[in-house]
């Protein structure tokens, strides 16, 4: 077997360092900084346990400790994003919620899966001996199984599944247990769980095209490319792969989330990126304090940046802030910004989010609303003006909406006095910053930090591999049993029985009867 000399540097260094602690593989295929930030908040916190850790990531991280190796899957990003397939999520932004769903399967989901399987990074992994030991599979399931070919390969360690993306609608799918249409709303509409009838019927309907394209359409595609490169014989089909997750970690918490009926092995660890907040550099710690009524923080996330907004929303954006000159306004803007800006007004190519959220003169928060965001923002109780794009922003921003805590702006239709009025209303209105405060409370009052639970329920798999007893039976019950529909045609056809014998009950007396007549 031929071995690069890069694989086996990094088999030499796991092996170096097993008597540490359990040697963990991780699947982090999916292509997002902020799914990134996330799961390296995981990682960070079992590599400080002593855990040694394999990462095949599309987003790496320098200077490392001894037991963190990195593998760069090298070709996601340009296949998504500069490929002759590549993807427009601004574009994605505009389409119905319905074409959404399609898109992610047909377009983010199999293209990523189609850089994950061309990188020379995980080639390096399977060039691993197969009989080499990891003791726990941490994978990001967001995007689908496309890396769980090393599962097999490795001869099925414990697997944790985890996402940054909520509780997805398809968790149910990858550990049992349900989700209910009538109070639990699909990722990407605004709806409450208190929907009326036809908004239960539009959500229904959603739930099941996202149900029925990913079983029928998405799942035997990465079935099929998964086939191609990993060429085990005996390799069960791809979904069933997931099916063996012995524990899920969601970005979510009951505190601040839609409630949800969940397994016992899906566990809440929403918000466990946040982190005791450093000082601020002394720039931005000066433009901050400067401010007559405080400073606002203004940053569209990873994925939808600002400077992939027209010119158009640009100017209108800085006009907005330019008749606000009470409040100093810090934005993320990653390339250059080729308008003249007001004296309130900085931009930079990246902002320390945590620590400026938790600074004592930041006053709002201009978002949009993606869910590291807007846990962040609970967490330091700072009040949001939300400018959801894609995906489940739309769902962060209602919750948020019906909690008084936040105000929307639809990026479609956005006018300068619109946004300057709704920022001004989170600002100068308290009962937004009232509100957070109590949501900040509810979040922050747990039993121990969202990361530590992660890091302890992931060692518990450690320490009980083969335990099953967290796990839902409705993956074995199907979906017939899980739901009673056996049951209920049982009690269904009980009167329908009853009718069929009493009519023949009355069709044979009258029958004796007439008989004795005619006798």
């Amino acid at each position: 077997m031929r071995i690069s000399w890069f694989s086996l540097v990094g088999f030499l260094l796991s092996l170096g360092v097993t008597v540490n602690g359990a040697n963990i593989l991780c699947l982090m295929g999916v292509a997002s900084p902020s799914h990134h930030i996330w799961n390296r908040a995981i990682m960070d916190g079992l590599a400080r346990a002593g855990h040694n850790l394999t990462i095949l990531s599309a987003d790496v991280e320098k200077n490392q400790p001894n037991n963190v190796h990195y593998v760069h899957l090298e070709e996601i990003y340009p296949t998504l994003y500069s490929g002759p397939d590549s993807i427009d999520l601004m574009e994605m932004a505009n389409e119905n919620v319905f074409k959404s769903v399609v898109s992610f399967y047909r377009d983010f989901v199999v293209h990523e899966c189609a850089g994950t399987l061309k990188s020379k990074g995980l080639q390096q992994v399977m060039d691993y001996p197969d009989d080499f030991r990891f003791d726990l599979v941490l994978h990001d399931f967001t995007c689908g199984p496309c890396l769980l070919g090393l599962l097999h390969k490795f001869n099925y360690p414990p697997l944790v599944s985890v996402t940054a993306f909520n509780n997805p609608p398809y968790s149910t799918e990858v550990i049992g247990g349900h989700k209910f249409y009538s109070y639990v709303p699909f990722y990407s509409l605004s709806y409450g769980t208190d929907m009326n009838f036809f908004q239960r019927v539009h959500n229904t309907l959603l739930c099941l095209t996202d149900v029925v394209y990913r079983n029928y359409v998405s799942n035997p595609r990465i079935d099929a490319m998964m086939r191609e490169y990993f060429r085990y014989d005996d390799l069960p089909y791809a979904p069933e792969l997931s099916q063996r997750t012995k524990l899920m970690l969601v970005n979510a918490h009951y505190s601040i989330d839609f409630p949800e009926a969940a397994p016992p092995n899906l566990i809440p660890v929403g918000g466990l990126q946040i982190r005791e907040p450093a000082p601020l550099p002394a720039d931005l710690e000066q433009f901050v304090n400067a401010s007559h009524k405080g400073a606002v923080l203004f940053s569209l996330g990873t994925n939808v940046r600002s400077d992939q907004l027209d010119s158009g929303r640009q100017r209108m954006i800085v006009e907005a802030l330019r008749q606000l000159p009470d409040y100093h306004f810090l934005w993320k803007f990653e390339t250059e910004l080729g308008i003249p800006l007001p004296k309130n007004v900085i931009v930079r190519p990246w902002m320390p989010q945590n620590d400026l959220l938790a600074h004592p003169k930041l006053k709002a928060f201009i978002t949009h609303a993606g869910l590291l965001s807007t846990h962040e923002a609970t967490w330091y109780g700072v009040p949001i003006v939300g400018i959801p794009f894609i995906a489940d922003q739309h769902r962060n921003l209602e919750r948020c909406v019906r909690s008084g805590i936040a105000k929307r702006v639809a990026f479609q239709t956005m006018t300068t006095e619109e946004l300057r009025d709704a920022i001004r209303d989170v600002l100068e209105d308290p009962q937004y910053r009232t509100n957070m405060a109590a949501q900040s409370a509810l979040f922050r009052d747990q039993p121990e930090k969202p990361l530590a639970r992660a890091v302890w329920w992931i060692e518990w798999i450690l320490r009980h591999p083969d335990a099953t007893q967290l796990q839902s039976p409705v993956l074995k019950l199907g979906f017939v049993r899980t739901y009673l529909l056996d049951v209920a045609l049982f009690f269904a056809a009980i009167p329908v029985l009853l009718v069929f014998i009493v009519k023949r009950w009355l069709r044979k007396s009258r029958s004796v009867s007439e008989g004795k007549k005619r006798n």
